[in-house]
């Protein structure tokens, strides 16, 4: 194994327990080292710091596997997944995120579990280069019917990556039915977004509760419908489900059906759009849009984009309405999220933080890693001035 020493910086970065090296904290320029090969990592003195994946062409260069020598074999990765699985307990029923990169020491890999079909997601050059490994540990320990391959996702052209998608256990046809709490729904697993459903607004789902009966609702970017059909099942006189995608759209109209549920308007086009002309209240609005932050670059231009849906969804929001929103994004940060409806809200009403939301448990955040946490959410009662 190839020896990579840090300099001060990087030595600091590993000891407050971060898992990434950035190229200027490495010593010297490693170019010779192939893409995705493990290194023993090495601090000023030449003491060892762990272990982790190389890439010279990256702004993360090295990402930590481990804080000790270590083996990257079979044996590791069906070590690794198994603890994530114990981690999990089994809390989070048939459908669950099983691997999530950082938080269980396998950065760049991501595990969804849609009802005994594993979906993997690789994101890093390093897990790569060990694809089958991952594939043979993730069926040895989990054991499903179909193993699919989503290797579509953007964050791998930054990598020098393909993307590509392949099933390489079982075969599948269609969506996959899973069951989340009350309800059922399709998941396209082989071309839905991310690995096909959003299972970490599991509970953001489930506490719509409370706030939408006998009400009219707005699920904006409502994708498959997940929030929606939550407000229907809990006693919405009417949801309404916006989306840009006819594709997300007719999957949610099949689990509109699917779970015989009625009083659903479905609505294609830009949120923006169409909330500048409806003319009609809402009693209750979810906003759950795509992230509008993509790195630190596009932070002030994202935060316009937030402070512009804000204040057009609440001059739509009843008096005394509720509106749910949520940002995906790592660069907003938590404080400043809650600071977007307050000036969104500039002259016109007064809100009520009722709630806040985070990322459930199969999505650990790991503190020593900030950007593990990247959902956050909240509730909040408007009244007009």
């Amino acid at each position: 194994m190839e020896e990579v020493k840090v300099n001060k910086q990087g030595e600091q970065a590993v000891a407050s327990g971060h898992l990434w090296i950035f190229s200027n904290e490495v010593a010297g320029r490693p170019t010779t080292i192939p893409k995705g090969e493990p290194v023993r990592v090495l601090g000023q003195k030449g003491n060892l710091l762990g272990v982790g994946y190389i890439n010279p062409q990256s702004l993360i260069m090295i990402r930590m596997v481990a804080r000790h020598e270590v083996t990257i074999d079979g044996e590791f990765f069906v070590r690794r997944i198994a603890d994530a699985m114990k981690a999990r307990e089994g809390r989070f029923g048939g459908s669950f995120r099983a691997v999530y990169g950082e938080s269980d020491f396998l950065p760049g890999l991501i595990v969804d579990v849609y009802e005994g079909h594993a979906v993997i997601q690789i994101q890093a050059y390093g897990m790569e280069r060990q694809k089958d490994l991952i594939i043979a540990a993730v069926d040895q320990v989990l054991s499903p019917r179909v193993i699919v391959i989503r290797n579509d996702s953007p964050s791998r052209l930054e990598e020098g990556l393909p993307q590509y998608n392949e099933t390489v256990k079982g075969h599948i046809e269609g969506e996959v039915l899973i069951q989340e709490g009350p309800l059922k729904f399709l998941v396209d697993v082989m071309a839905g977004h991310k690995t096909g459903f959003y299972l970490d607004q599991r509970d953001s789902r489930a506490a719509v509760e409370g706030y939408v009966q006998g009400r009219s609702v707005l699920d904006a970017f409502c994708y498959t419908g997940g929030f929606g059909l939550y407000a229907l099942y809990y006693g919405a006189r009417e949801v309404v489900f916006v989306d840009a995608s006819e594709r997300a759209l007719e999957l949610a109209r099949e689990n509109v059906r699917l779970n015989g549920l009625g009083a659903a308007n479905f609505v294609r086009g830009d949120v923006f759009d169409f909330l500048k002309e409806t003319g009609r209240p809402f009693d209750t609005i979810i906003l759950d849009p795509p992230s509008f932050i993509k790195s630190k670059k596009k932070v002030k231009e994202g935060e316009r984009g937030y402070i512009d849906l804000h204040r057009k969804a609440l001059r739509r929001l009843t008096d005394e309405g509720f509106l749910f929103t949520f940002s995906c994004s790592h660069h907003m940060r938590r404080q400043r999220f809650k600071e977007i409806p307050r000036i969104a809200s500039y002259g016109y009403a007064d809100l009520y933080l009722l709630q806040e939301f985070c990322q459930p448990g199969d999505h650990p955040v790991l503190l020593n890693v900030p950007e593990t946490e990247y959902l956050k959410g909240l509730l909040v009662r408007a009244r007009k001035r």
